[in-house]
């Protein structure tokens, strides 16, 4: 009897296991992490051009004491990691390179981490053949860092105008590069077909938008859907934006949109937690030709920097982690006092309340409009917490970097496109079927 007991109870506890594990590609990842993109290719010469705004300190990117001073002040925001806009592994006429090998350096030394987007709208990525030998520089020399983005013991690496070439092209390279997909690729844009390679995506502007919450719900669910269509897990990732003016780049379609003392970064942020997402991205933590900085400025102090460790903070606190729930088991089992020990199982099969979770409430949608956390609003004049200001040396005569102005790219605005509702697979149905077995099994035992 006790050998038919223990039989029975093994595989009630196996369909309980297998139920957990169930739907592993809508199961979202256990860091929520807050990232922001930054920018280490400015000189004397930038500071001339008419910003809307300037830093609380001109500097130059290349020195390693601005680079150590950015890393301190993202940390004290609550950043997770700076993502460097890299242009390649090519030193000569290149900042990015050997500042990211400063910013690597320094992120070791103050706790936190960093990576690269790859942008392939610089001057030195022209071709297929340079991003190949640009992405096996990258991991060769700069993932093994120990200050580099990992999640999940993968190193992570954005990517930017990813569009110029095909998925099938991304395909070649990537099974080239990572055949193994060792490391996490994130996509930009609103072309779902790059998920088929990359492995999440992200906005890099919401600043078209006088609604981005609503943007970042509506992407959110569209990465969910295309991952729930193709029983795999891809990363969504959310943008932060305090606001956004690029007047001084000239460009013909340039356009403001108002910080309002911090009520646009905070939508932004909502956004983020309505959407569920798995990390945020800020843009930017120092693209002052765009005007989308938090670093400190002569405008704002550190009021941004404040702001941003409050709201990073409650997206923590507050993101819905949308977990697949399993089905509750409920096992009773009733021994018969009759000689022949006949043991009777009766199985309860409980289903879960239907709740806003992507797999089992197939038509729970997130209204755009709902706040699911109060945010405090941190006055501008709050004391800095910040190291005393660093005094940079006046501007050398002659610079290895000044005259060099990198390409300015355009602005990102997705297609605009409907929410399709999630769907989830009647997995509560087999049930039935694995206690009918074990029936069996135990039958034909006696």
């Amino acid at each position: 009897m006790h050998k038919k007991l223990g039989l029975l109870l093994v595989v009630a506890l196996g369909l309980v296991c297998s139920f957990l594990g169930r739907s592993a590609w809508v199961q979202a990842q256990d860091e929520r992490l807050v990232l922001a993109f930054y920018y280490a290719w400015f000189d004397w010469d930038t500071w001339a051009n008419p910003l809307p705004d300037q830093p609380a300190q001109p500097y130059l990117s290349a020195d390693a004491s601005t680079i150590a001073q950015h890393v301190q002040q993202a940390q004290q925001a609550n950043i997770d990691a700076l993502i460097l806009d890299w242009y390649g592994p090519q030193v000569e006429n290149n900042q990015t390179e050997p500042n990211f090998r400063i910013l690597l350096e320094q992120a070791r030394q103050h706790g936190i981490q960093a990576a690269v987007t790859v942008d392939l709208a610089g001057p030195f990525l022209q071709n297929t053949d340079a991003v190949h030998d640009a992405l096996l520089g990258l991991r060769d020399q700069h993932i093994s860092h120990p200050a580099y983005l990992r999640v999940g013991d993968k190193p992570v690496v954005f990517f930017w105008r990813q569009d110029q070439y095909s998925v099938a092209t991304w395909q070649a390279i990537r099974n080239q590069v990572d055949p193994e997909r060792t490391m996490i690729w994130i996509a930009e844009g609103a072309d779902l077909g790059y998920l088929d390679v990359f492995d999440g995506l992200y906005l890099y502007s919401v600043a078209w938008s006088d609604n981005p919450a609503s943007v970042s719900v509506r992407w959110g669910n569209k990465v969910r859907d295309w991952s729930d269509e193709h029983e795999t897990f891809r990363y969504w990732v959310a943008t932060a934006m305090p606001g956004y003016d690029d007047t001084a780049t000239g460009r013909d379609d340039a356009f403001v949109q108002e910080r309002n003392d911090g009520a646009y970064y905070r939508e932004t942020w909502d956004g983020a937690v309505q959407s569920r997402a798995d990390w945020v991205v800020i843009t930017s933590f120092n693209e002052w030709l765009e005007g989308t900085q938090i670093e400190p400025s002569a405008a704002y102090e550190d009021f941004y920097l404040n702001l941003t460790a409050d709201l990073s903070a409650a997206y923590r606190t507050a993101v819905a982690i949308p977990t697949a729930t399993p089905e509750t088991l409920t096992v009773t089992l009733t021994l018969s006092p009759t000689p022949t020990q006949v043991l009777t199982p009766t199985v309860t099969v409980t289903p879960p309340t239907p709740t806003e979770t992507p797999v089992l409430s197939p038509t729970a949608t997130l209204a755009p409009t709902v706040t699911p956390f109060q945010i405090a609003t941190p006055t501008p004049t709050a004391t800095p917490t910040f190291p005393p200001t660093l005094v940079l040396p006046e501007a050398p005569t002659v610079h290895p970097y000044v005259g060099i102005t990198p390409t300015p790219y355009s602005r990102r605005i997705p297609v605009e496109g409907s929410r399709r509702t999630q769907t989830c697979l009647p997995m509560f149905a087999l049930f039935p079927l694995g206690i009918w077995m074990s029936i069996r099994l135990i039958s034909a035992k006696r």
